[in-house]
């Protein structure tokens, strides 16, 4: 193996990767980057079983070879070295050579033959995706999703198609039990990929995915099997296996008789959220929004801390009220609505609160409250 790459271009290529290498794998072979060089590329592949990224550079070669490399080390080298071209020289007993300028490097790898095999590009005909457009879906839902790890269906990201009045869209649900978003973007290609199923897919592999979608301008490419979502965009591939799991039906948890309505205006709504969420409780992060007349409290309380109380002028007409929240499960919501008016939609103090823009349908979250004393 002998090659030679900007040192630029090198840094960007490690950074692709390095999302997906696992340092503390048990296997150690996860910890390393696969690196092969052909004619006039050279092809790095990352992989921790559940996710794997392929990319490729154009480079000169002078010797093909490949070796699974340590991709933080490689990444932590490549940072260090001068601008300009980069010399990789592979040497016996598995490991390389790497020098720019003055700096000389030798670095211990693994054999390549140790790296998992990769997996196929899906059969199925790929659909192209404005990478705006998923960028924005997974910016939507994303935190609502669970990190309990022993909740597996709720780990991930549900994908399906929605088909409204003749319009094709992507609809993604996540949850974590207590909470739900759910957000639409129009896809009109969508039906070569989601023709009669869903799929759920974990949470890290659809940020890596929306990593790839604002890798610059251009559409994704996206296709599914029956274990994998394969996405690609100019010089990068990425699979992500898909969870095996029953994802809950969502339809059932939307709230039909929130006949109370308060219209609040967003970005003064989030800045007192961010204000009052300074004392918020550290573990259950709790504040209070009360309801009376066109004016809204939102407070919170910490016997540790102290207090904090903000006001805010919001049009509601109906009875006074108080409902409790996790003040980051509202400031989650909040983020997903880009129009200068949201809605809280709620019918008490108990039961589940909408959070929606005024106009836009394509976005909508739900919250359970919390009782505080």
């Amino acid at each position: 193996m002998n090659f030679t790459v900007e040192r630029d271009q090198w840094i960007g290529l490690l950074t692709r990767v390095q999302g997906i290498s696992e340092r503390r794998h048990t296997m150690p072979v996860l910890s390393h980057a696969l690196l092969s060089v052909g004619k006039s590329e050279v092809t790095l592949v990352a992989s921790d079983l559940e996710i794997v990224v392929r990319c490729v550079q154009p480079v000169e070669a002078r010797e093909a070879g490949s070796i699974a490399l340590p991709a933080r080390k490689l990444f932590d080298i490549a940072k260090v070295l001068p601008k300009g071209p980069v010399s990789i020289t592979g040497r016996e007993g598995n490991s390389v050579d790497i020098s720019a300028g003055q700096g000389h490097f030798r670095l211990a790898g693994l054999p390549s033959q140790e790296f998992p095999e990769m997996p196929e590009v899906p059969k199925a005909d790929p659909v192209s995706v404005d990478s705006e457009v998923f960028r924005k879906l997974v910016d939507r839902v994303g935190a609502f999703s669970s990190s309990d790890e022993t909740r597996y269906n709720l780990a991930g990201i549900l994908l399906e198609k929605l088909d409204v009045e003749g319009k094709i869209f992507l609809r993604m649900v996540a949850t974590d039990g207590h909470r739900l978003a759910m957000a639409d973007g129009e896809v009109p290609e969508l039906g070569g990929l989601l023709v009669e199923k869903r799929v759920l897919v974990p949470k890290k592999g659809l940020f890596e995915i929306r990593k790839l979608a604002e890798g610059g301008p251009g559409s994704l490419v996206l296709s599914a099997s029956d274990k994998f979502l394969f996405a690609g965009k100019g010089d990068t591939e990425l699979w992500v296996r898909l969870l095996d799991a029953e994802f809950p039906d969502y339809r059932q948890v939307v709230p039909k008789d929130n006949q109370q309505v308060a219209r609040v205006p967003r970005e003064a709504f989030a800045e007192s959220l961010r204000r009052v969420a300074v004392m918020a409780p550290e573990k259950v992060h709790s504040v209070r929004l009360s309801f009376s007349g066109k004016q809204l409290e939102i407070s919170t309380a910490s016997p540790e801390l102290g207090e904090a109380r903000d006001l805010l002028g919001v049009e509601y007409d109906g009875a006074p009220v108080k409902i409790g929240f996790n003040g980051r499960y509202l400031q989650d919501a909040i983020s997903g609505i880009e129009e200068e008016t949201a809605r809280i939609e709620f019918k008490d103090d108990v039961s589940q609160v909408i959070v929606r823009p005024e106009e836009d349908r394509s976005y909508l979250a739900i919250i359970m409250p919390m009782r505080i004393f």
